[in-house]
């Protein structure tokens, strides 16, 4: 009966999550016409859409069904009579969402395997906007947007122990234009010499525009002051920076990310002399994320 319970709350919760998908994106579609929202009002809901499609495939619905209820939404939603009073109360309900979520300046978006973290904070200093951190053995790796608030890279940054220092990079996603399903590939992550399971020779490849040495810090580590203490008052040590090579890929490669399915990889890859290594990082709620590091916050600079 317990597990019974499990999956009927499993399946009201993928419901809710359905019948909010289409409600945002009638409300997305029709405020096109109709201009409710703000512009940071809409980019968040936007965000929000996206998050909710990528919560429905996690959860295991097909993807034509999950687009099949977006395309609907947006086919009603050119009907829709912007003085309609219950669309108003849907789109108060969004505002009100929006004043809450706007207030926050630091989030992680949780994925099936990995997280994005994101931080809006201390907006003219440069530091992760957005960041999926991975480790092997001792090599440590860092995939995001890395700068200032409003003006930021898309970065692949690593550190390779024994002073190894791959002389390019190369990020890889999945086509749809050519391969309109992606494979999921549910390997733990780390580097490989073999090429990915869900990547081709006709899929997207951005090849890194810079290559730069610096010293950082490629972990998720705790917030404390010079001395090492947290916020709490509890000692937490200093996290020692490392010699670190990063890349910097062109910003564009975020829109071929952003048709991804949550579930599958973006590909790093690191070149050396002696051959490629490849690495994995889940693609998640990467546009969400995004969408939360780029929105204006409410505090100002």
């Amino acid at each position: 009966m317990l597990a019974l319970a499990c999956v009927a709350t499993s399946g009201a919760a993928l419901a809710d999550t359905l019948s909010k998908l289409t409600q945002r994106q009638f409300i997305h579609t029709a405020n096109k016409t109709c201009h409710w929202l703000s512009a940071p009002e809409a980019l968040a809901l936007g965000g929000g859409l996206i998050q909710m499609r990528n919560a429905a495939l996690i959860s295991g619905h097909s993807p034509q069904s999950v687009y099949g209820i977006i395309h609907q939404a947006h086919s009603a939603a050119a009907r829709a009579d912007c003085r309609n009073p219950a669309l108003l109360a849907e789109v108060d309900t969004v505002k009100g969402a929006y004043r809450s979520f706007v207030t926050q300046n630091r989030l992680t978006f949780t994925g099936p395997k990995a997280q994005w973290l994101t931080d809006r904070t201390e907006s003219e200093t440069r530091k992760w906007r957005l960041v999926q951190y991975q480790k092997t053995g001792d090599i440590h790796m860092a995939l995001g947007l890395h700068g200032f608030t409003d003006r930021h890279a898309l970065t692949a940054m690593v550190q390779f122990p024994d002073d190894r220092r791959p002389y390019s990079a190369r990020l890889m996603v999945r086509d749809p234009k050519y391969r309109p399903s992606g494979v999921i590939d549910t390997a733990p992550f780390g580097l490989s010499t073999t090429m990915p399971l869900n990547i081709t020779r006709y899929d997207h490849s951005f090849t890194a525009q810079s290559r730069h040495l610096t010293s950082m810090v490629l972990e998720d580590a705790p917030k404390v002051n010079m001395a090492g203490f947290n916020v709490m008052g509890e000692y937490k040590g200093r996290a020692q920076a490392r010699p670190t090579i990063r890349f910097d890929f062109p910003i564009d490669a975020t829109t071929a990310i952003a048709r991804l399915d949550p579930r599958e990889d973006i590909i790093v890859v690191f070149e050396f002399a002696d051959g490629p290594q490849y690495a994995r990082f889940e693609a998640g709620d990467f546009v969400p994320g995004l969408v939360f590091a780029t929105l204006p916050s409410p505090y100002g600079k």
